[in-house]
């Protein structure tokens, strides 16, 4: 039975924006795992592809998926859709503000009730 055991000493610590800047380096294509972490003084090239994965999930959780982004959307699209109707109430109440102003001028100037009583019946002619 073959326990690996593991290496002595003080584990390696790095910057988060270090292990970033390797990430990127990496990713641009100018250099290999291998003469980054000798560039680098990292522990060795298997330690730079693991925080390659993570650096490529970091980015992935930080910029929106397609769904996300489709969500987005619609929401924008909700938001004109309210404005627009937003707007279309306004219209309505002024002209209804309007025609209730035009309804009062009537009655005073003929002197004639126009705006029908609640609770009254229609005559039977």
């Amino acid at each position: 039975m073959n326990i690996k055991k593991s290496k002595k000493g003080p584990p390696h610590k790095y910057e988060l924006s270090l292990k970033r800047k390797i990430c990127e380096e990496l990713l641009s294509g100018q250099f290999t795992a291998i003469e980054l972490s000798k560039k680098y003084n990292v522990a060795g090239a298997g330690t730079v592809m693991r925080w390659l994965k993570w650096y490529q999930d970091e980015q992935n959780q930080l910029l929106p998926s397609s769904d996300m982004v489709s969500v987005l959307e619609q929401n924008c699209e909700i938001n004109d859709d309210k404005n627009a109707i937003q707007k279309e109430l306004e219209l309505a109440k002024a002209r209804v503000a309007t025609l209730e102003t035009m309804i009062d001028i009537a009655e005073k100037q003929f002197n004639i009730e126009i705006r029908k009583k609640s609770g009254t019946k229609q005559s039977s002619e």
